[in-house]
């Protein structure tokens, strides 16, 4: 599973207030990054519960084939 944030992000910061080990603020770009490539299954839930807690719904998850 992986994470994108779609262009309508606000930037708003709730999910790198709620889940830190996820997102981190890149001042340079004006953009939130994903910290991690491939969700690890430890991360699984916090990354659900990211995308149900983002305020516009941009954070989106995805299965993708390897």
């Amino acid at each position: 599973m992986k994470i994108r944030i779609d262009d309508y992000c606000i930037r708003c910061g709730i999910c790198i207030d709620l889940y830190p080990e996820l997102y981190k603020r890149n001042f340079e770009e004006d953009c939130i990054d994903v910290l991690v490539n491939q969700i690890p299954p430890e991360l699984r839930e916090r990354a659900i519960s990211s995308a149900r807690d983002c305020a516009v719904s941009a954070i989106k998850l995805r299965e993708w084939e390897v």
